[in-house]
């Protein structure tokens, strides 16, 4: 961990403001409609990728009209596994806060591997595998009444599963997703907003429904159904602490691919996002955080609990998947409440550090 104070030290000159132009400006909200650009240098270990390093370059602007901030965000990293990934993820708010606009553009070589499905795998002789994916989707939502917003979304991925090993269950195609795939799918979104900061929130909720299909009909080689529910609320207890919820719950009916299986680490921190994976997953976390207390620095403590599953029978307290953790927030922009968040995550026979702009959930 001793990389994050050395990163930290970094920030002080990583972030530009690039005023907006003088006919979008009130006087009495100057900073407000800057346009802010954010650079943050990233060096983290997680069971997924061992060392890591890359870059994460954010803009955080305001289109005319709007009060809520909109984002342009790249990832870009290589890891010790000779993994890489560049991900591209606008947001935008536009029409004085009516319609959100967001999407993720992404392409991943990604050596890893395979240990089986279901929540009890055994971690003996994992098969080892490499996946190139090109991945794009889009997400769209307008404000249907009160704090309700509801859209489509449409989302394509492009992928190439290579196996190491030739006389693997890989190889031999008894897996769901083995070799060359596409996959097409088109959803329905509903939400609810009540959080008083995007970035940082310190009470509210945001509440996330998503449905979503992939069917032959559009161009797919999978035919599956996935309902996600999200749910999460945020409590103040003072100035400068909050008290954060999530319940997570996504359900799966069909043949999804196993790379579009549902993982324990795709929400608990703590966890390989490959190590556990099955047709459903649900999990609860909570999140304490005071931030910031010295300065611009502030501090996290999380917890959480959950688990993957195929029957609802297989859901057992015993199996549970545990989480736990504490971590370093760096204010990076005041006006914007954004903060860099280094957290350190223990989970069954795995940990993991992980650096990144904003907040977990």
């Amino acid at each position: 961990m001793a990389f994050i104070f050395l990163t930290l030290i970094l920030l002080s000159s990583s972030g530009t403001v690039i005023p907006a132009r003088p006919d979008t400006v009130r006087t009495d909200s100057l900073k407000q409609k800057n346009a802010r650009f954010m650079l943050l240098p990233i060096l983290f270990s997680s069971p997924d990728t061992r060392l890591a390093v890359g870059i994460l370059p954010q803009v955080v602007f305001r289109t005319p009209g709007s009060d809520n901030p909109s984002s342009i965000r790249m990832d870009a990293y290589y890891t010790q596994e000779k993994q890489y990934h560049l991900l591209l993820r606008p947001g935008l708010w536009l029409s004085n806060r009516s319609v959100n606009l967001s999407g993720k553009f992404s392409f991943k070589k990604w050596p890893t591997n395979f240990y089986g499905i279901g929540n009890v795998n055994s971690l003996e002789n994992p098969e080892k595998f490499t996946e190139i994916l090109y991945e794009a989707s889009i997400e769209g939502t307008s404000h249907i009444g009160s704090d309700y917003y509801g859209g489509f979304s449409f989302a394509y991925r492009r992928a190439k599963v290579d196996p190491f090993n030739e006389s693997g269950i890989l190889s031999s195609n008894r897996v769901l997703g083995s070799g060359r795939s596409q996959l097409s799918s088109a959803g329905l979104v509903f939400k609810k907003d009540t959080r008083d900061n995007h970035f940082y929130p310190s009470k509210g909720s945001y509440h996330t429904l998503a449905i979503t299909s992939a069917n032959k009909v559009l161009g797919s080689d999978f035919t599956f159904t996935r309902y996600t529910l999200d749910l999460r609320r945020y409590l103040s207890l003072g100035k400068t602490h909050v008290l954060a919820m999530q319940g997570f719950l996504s359900l799966s009916s069909g043949d999804p691919p196993f790379r579009m299986l549902s993982s324990v680490g795709s929400t608990l921190r703590g966890y390989s996002t490959v190590r556990y994976i099955d047709d459903h997953v649900a999990a609860i976390q909570l999140e304490y955080r005071a931030a910031p207390l010295l300065g611009r620095i502030g501090f996290a403590a999380f917890a959480g609990m959950g688990d993957v599953f195929g029957n609802l029978d297989e859901l057992q307290l015993k199996r549970l998947k545990l989480s736990a953790g504490i971590g370093i927030r760096y204010l990076f922009s005041r006006n914007e409440k954004i903060n860099i968040r280094v957290d350190y995550a223990i989970g069954k026979d795995s940990s993991g550090d992980y650096i990144d702009l904003n907040e977990a959930f």
